[in-house]
């Protein structure tokens, strides 16, 4: 059979698209901005079209201090039409009734059944080590960072990078993660959350946890798409982080720990603390209108609203807020959450993103404003793992941007 030639512009048609010399497009491609393939004539570049499009909307003045980059991946693409994972439609995957532990194996690129360890587990030196550690006085997120420290201490086959073997690493740092993480809730397991940590169930393993209310399946539920929803979303600024350490070729729970470390930030893990804070005061004073008109005249802008990457709509506040509309369709401050909603929705066009609907998973489910971090901590930790392992097979230690140095000379400072 004849080999089909393949499709994609050419390099003078690049340069053209953005306007930018042949070399700057040698240059895209070597710095990895640009991702190329050969034709059959083994000379020719081709470039695909997408790509090259984004780029040309993407492309803005140089500013000084901001550093641009683009890497290639085959992990996830997002776009205002949805988020794919490998060529999937996570969406459609959610509605179809994925659960975060096959979006998981997708992500990692799992051919065969891997198991997850037995949440249920009291024993080991990992339980041993948190026993005496006074966890339920810490922050949710520090506890994270310290069971994956801890889980990296006792796993002596740590620095092993091959894929299966960071696959099993990522697997005992979520499990650990899921069931040592203490929310002040639930501290000691009952018969039908051992049922379910045994079965890899980490949403069911979580929710006692995180929630004063009883579980139900629609519940439980809403926090399995929530995980399966923020499992990855591209080079956010953790999964960049994630990345560098796997360039440096730090081992998977290093990674895991890289990430931890910058998903704190508010502007991006914790962003959904604020939206739950929001909710909790428009329904005590009933006034949504009064409480948003607070947040602006402090100069704050709207949690859960706008986003760096949609333009049009972040599709993974509707597929996570049905499933909050069945699982809390009789609870009254569904409506707050709803009207919230409509009235930024009147006087805005920003568009509600994943964490107003994260923040009204935590809102209605009784959980503390803190519980959305954790969630999104955990969920994301499945990311940066395959992100790593995709950086693994990468030429080490790529990520080394240039400084220019603007401070004073030593020769003019003593003039």
């Amino acid at each position: 059979m004849r080999e089909t030639e393949p499709s994609g512009l050419t390099t003078a048609e690049v340069a053209e698209i953005l306007g930018v010399k042949r070399q700057t497009v040698y240059a895209y491609v070597s710095r990895g901005i640009l991702h190329r393939q050969m034709a059959l004539d083994g000379r020719t570049s081709l470039f695909d079209r997408s790509q090259v499009e984004e780029l040309r909307l993407g492309r803005r003045p140089e500013q000084e201090g901001v550093m641009r980059t683009m890497l290639t991946t085959q992990l996830t693409r997002v776009s205002d039409e949805g988020l794919w994972i490998r060529g999937r439609d996570l969406i459609a995957m959610v509605n179809n009734g994925a659960s975060f532990e096959e979006v998981v194996d997708l992500l990692w690129d799992t051919s065969t059944p891997e198991t997850w360890p037995e949440m249920s587990d009291r024993s080991g030196q990992v339980h041993e080590a948190t026993a005496d550690l006074p966890l339920l006085s810490l922050p949710l997120l520090d506890q994270l960072r310290i069971l994956v420290s801890l889980e990296s201490a006792y796993d002596p086959m740590r620095h092993d990078l091959s894929p299966r073997s960071v696959r099993a690493a990522g697997r005992r740092a979520i499990a650990t993660m899921g069931s040592r993480l203490n929310g002040g809730q639930s501290a000691t397991p009952n018969s039908g959350q051992l049922a379910a940590m045994n079965s890899g169930q980490l949403a069911a393993v979580l929710w006692p946890t995180l929630s004063t209310q009883a579980p139900s399946q629609s519940r439980q539920r809403a926090l399995d798409v929530a995980l399966a929803l923020l499992a990855d979303h591209g080079l956010a600024g953790s999964t960049f982080a994630a990345r560098v350490a796997a360039s440096v070729r730090a081992d998977p729970y290093s990674v895991i720990v890289s990430g931890l470390g910058v998903i704190g930030g508010r502007l991006h893990g914790a962003a959904s603390v604020t939206v739950h804070e929001m909710y909790a005061e428009a329904h005590r004073c009933g006034d949504p209108a009064t409480v948003i008109g607070a947040i602006q005249a402090r100069g704050s802008s709207i949690p859960g609203f706008g986003h760096s990457v949609y333009r049009t709509q972040d599709s993974r506040y509707g597929a996570l807020m049905a499933h909050l509309v069945e699982a809390w369709s009789e609870d009254q401050r569904l409506q707050t959450v709803f009207r919230v909603r409509d009235v930024i929705g009147d006087r805005s066009d920003a568009i509600p993103n994943v964490d107003l609907a994260l923040g009204a998973l935590t809102f209605l489910a009784d959980m503390g404003a803190r519980g959305g971090e954790a969630i999104f901590a955990i969920a994301r930790t499945a990311g940066w793992v395959a992100h790593a392992m995709e950086e693994y097979e990468e030429k080490p230690l790529r990520f080394r941007p240039t400084a220019r140095y603007i401070g004073t000379r030593a020769d003019t400072a003593s003039r």
